[in-house]
């Protein structure tokens, strides 16, 4: 993946004014556009609305993600409904699917615009979908052969019609979509409860998303700031982003060295979530002497595990490590802003990093 950008884009913003959030984002993100969610501006603009609005089986009770069992009538047309769209190739074949969130026109104004070379969404991602949903046991839901078919056929369809979308202001475009799987962490006890959870059912669950949707075009990356079992990602070959929490958990990676070595070498990319957000306190505290340091340490780490330091400091990109909504402004902006000078200063490889 030959890369423009050293700084991706991730979750929402603290914005109740559009016009303050276009400028920052021109300011940041004019060769990358995103579509960031604003929730002060519209409580329903977040990542589980994006990735599950028009699906009337789902619903929400309590902040609680529910479904209905699988013999029930509306899901059994929803079953349908999503497999007579599964297949289809254009954009008014999603019409049900249509995202109104209060950034999109300025988005795709910027689109338009720029035509820029990449586009960076999130969605949500399947295995944190199903271990989301509060009146349904995970390990049903990922072996269950129609909920299995249901999740991998709804996340596919709301990716397509993003990407249709895109396509279609911006045919040369490439969307990079990330998908959020911030529950990763619980597969070791999901496996450990239910026998039919194993590496390669989670690694095809993946694939047969992923693959589906790089033949329309996408690029796919996999995003949870958790520890977690990054060979499942791996595994699933589709893959061309993993982007891991590397502030709290900067040695996630070199227990799989090897496999890490091989993701770069075939063009992989690797996020660090180093530029930590979760209150105002730690963001004042940090200054971008500081940051560099600490992602030239956590990089030096894994390469001391055999991953190729050229490789490393090629193909890495650099951001915050969560959202940003709950964080009053001039903290945010902070944030944001030491991402970008991060990214700025990684060295092109291993040989320029002094």
């Amino acid at each position: 993946m030959d890369l423009n950008f050293k700084n991706l884009p991730v979750g929402d913003l603290p914005y109740d004014d559009i016009q303050l959030c276009k400028r920052m984002m021109l300011r940041l993100y004019e060769n990358l556009p995103f579509l960031p969610e604003l929730p002060l501006i519209d409580a329903n603009d977040n990542i589980f609305n994006r990735t599950f609005n028009g699906i009337d089986c789902i619903k929400i009770k309590d902040g609680k993600i529910l479904l209905p069992d699988a013999e029930n009538d509306k899901f059994v047309l929803t079953l349908m409904k999503l497999d007579k769209i599964y297949n289809c190739e254009t954009l008014s074949d999603f019409d049900d699917f249509v995202n109104d969130a209060p950034y999109m026109q300025i988005y795709e104004a910027m689109l338009e615009k720029f035509k820029p070379k990449y586009t960076v969404l999130h969605l949500f991602g399947p295995f944190t979908f199903a271990n989301s949903v509060f009146n349904r046991n995970a390990g049903l839901l990922l072996t269950d052969r129609n909920y299995r078919k249901f999740i991998i056929q709804l996340i596919t369809i709301k990716a397509l019609w993003y990407i249709y979308k895109i396509k279609s202001i911006s045919p040369e475009t490439k969307p990079i979509i990330m998908f959020n799987e911030n529950l990763l962490y619980k597969f070791g006890t999901l496996k450990r409860t239910n026998e039919s959870i194993t590496n390669d059912s989670i690694s095809s669950l993946f694939a047969k998303i992923f693959s589906k949707l790089k033949k329309a075009g996408a690029v796919i990356g996999v995003q949870s700031f958790e520890k977690c079992n990054w060979q499942l990602v791996l595994d699933a070959n589709y893959v061309n982003i993993i982007s891991f929490g590397a502030y709290n958990n900067p040695n996630n990676l070199n227990i799989i060295a090897d496999s890490v070595n091989n993701f770069l070498a075939r063009g992989g990319i690797i996020n660090w979530g180093i530029v930590p957000v979760s209150n105002e306190n730690i963001i004042k505290s940090l200054n971008i002497d500081y940051l560099f340091s600490k992602f030239q340490t956590t990089l030096e780490d894994l390469a001391s595990e055999g991953v190729s330091a050229d490789l490393l400091y090629k193909n890495s990109t650099v951001s915050i490590d969560g959202n940003l909504s709950k964080i009053p402004i001039l903290f945010a902006e902070k944030a944001l802003i030491l991402a970008h000078q991060l990214g700025n200063k990684i060295p092109a490889s291993s040989a320029s990093r002094d």
